[in-house]
């Protein structure tokens, strides 16, 4: 699941007041400066009356969703989009902001304003096909016997595949990379001696130059390690060979980044890959993953209707979700457990509430960015700085999961 954005945000101005400041309503531009690179970012005011605003912000063209709860008191600004909380000022035509994400980083962002139009972006039908393009999957790639050999019948009980009774999953709910989290893959995969193998196959676009992402030494410096091995591809062929695999045979630990979970699953579900994974496991390594690269391990993924507009943003929709699809299966070292990534911050709650009450066998674990959950055996430990929720399982409510918890994910019982 491709989350561009991590986290609550706060915007906070530093510029001064001006006495002649522009409109509120129009279109206010800028650049956003995060872990993905630079993003324009487009916010569209449209001032209402006694103190209300609505609107809409967009992110790298893509619609973050309406504005709610807008205020204005001057040239101050309160607001939420999705479950981001923001707070703005502006001087004349400029607004300069700092971001302060709840479970991660800072960052500074200054918005100008462009001109008074308060219509919301147009996207021409090439640019939503192409935006559409980028977060379908080719699920007719996969033979339909794999979905089936990897479907869990609804009468199994909850448990963990043979692998973890040595192995460790280390699933971290997205956002922007934490320091702690990575050093803690790395510790878990031998310290020093790691030797750590990278899949972006999540991250990748059709049609888009991956060597970014196939640069070893950038993602070495990015986990904090001397050496790192990429390995990539998305033909079901390679992946199912005999060279494509073996760099695995010697990783103490292997690291999947977020993206798109379903280019994870086209490429490698069923094969000699997704074999080579659990021998990572069942020799005592350890797998790490955030977003798309730690919903993958539960027995069970939940698939989204395309947005329109192909907005990664909205994705989890619960109005969106596809309950019983064919496809919705994952490598399974979870068995009967379905992950959601970007639990809070993308208010994922509706989805996986109905999720787990259309098929009441399944346990739900949502995991808030920057927060891990470490799995060993069947108990899982909270890191980070947000919370692990699980739903479902018999339990009569949700139970919240802060950093240090430990819980039996087969028993469904904290420790």
């Amino acid at each position: 699941m491709r989350r561009p954005i991590a986290a609550v945000v706060t915007l906070l101005a530093v510029l001064p007041l001006a006495a002649h400041a522009a409109p509120l309503s129009g279109r206010w531009e800028g650049v956003f400066h995060g872990g993905r690179g630079d993003q324009p970012v487009t916010l569209i005011c449209r001032e209402g009356q006694g103190g209300t605003f609505t609107g809409l912000l967009y992110m790298s063209g893509d619609l973050m969703g309406p504005i709610e709860n807008g205020t204005v008191a001057g040239d101050s600004l309160h607001f939420n989009v999705m479950n981001f909380g923001f707070r703005a000022s502006r001087q004349a035509d400029q607004m300069h902001v700092v971001l302060s994400i709840v479970h991660g980083q800072t960052h500074e962002m200054a918005l100008h304003f462009t001109n008074p139009d308060t219509a919301a972006l147009v996207q021409t039908p090439e640019a939503n096909a192409a935006a559409r393009a980028r977060i379908e999957v080719a699920w007719d790639q996969v033979p339909d016997s794999v979905f089936a050999q990897h479907r869990v019948p609804a009468a199994a009980p909850i448990a963990v595949a043979d692998a973890m009774r040595t192995g460790t999953l280390l699933l971290v709910g997205g956002g922007p990379a934490q320091d702690d989290v990575n050093a803690e893959f790395v510790r878990l995969a031998g310290g020093a001696s790691a030797r750590i193998v990278v899949i972006p196959t999540a991250s990748t676009d059709p049609g888009q130059d991956d060597a970014a992402l196939t640069d070893g030494d950038r993602w070495a410096r990015s986990l904090g390690v001397a050496h790192a091995t990429v390995m990539h591809t998305s033909s079901r062929r390679e992946a199912d060979s005999e060279a494509f695999v073996r760099p695995l045979r010697d990783a103490t630990g292997v690291w999947l980044p977020g993206g798109e979970a379903g280019r994870i699953l086209v490429s490698y579900l069923g094969t000699r890959t997704e074999r080579e994974l659990f021998a990572v496991l069942a020799r005592g390594g350890v797998i790490g993953g955030t977003s798309a690269g730690a919903l993958v391990w539960g027995s069970e993924c939940q698939t989204f209707r395309a947005p329109k507009d192909g907005s990664p943003f909205q994705m989890g929709d619960v109005s969106a979700l596809r309950l019983g699809d064919p496809h919705g299966v994952c490598f399974g070292a979870l068995r009967q457990m379905v992950i959601a990534p970007h639990f809070a911050e993308f208010r994922m709650q509706p989805s996986l509430a109905k999720t787990v009450a259309a098929r009441p066998q399944l346990l739900g674990i949502g995991i808030d960015e920057a927060t891990a959950l470490e799995v060993q055996g069947s108990v899982g430990k909270v890191l980070g700085r947000g919370h692990v929720t699980i739903v479902g399982g018999g339990a009569p409510a949700p139970q919240v999961l802060a950093a240090g918890a430990r819980y039996d994910l087969v028993k469904r019982a904290s420790l």
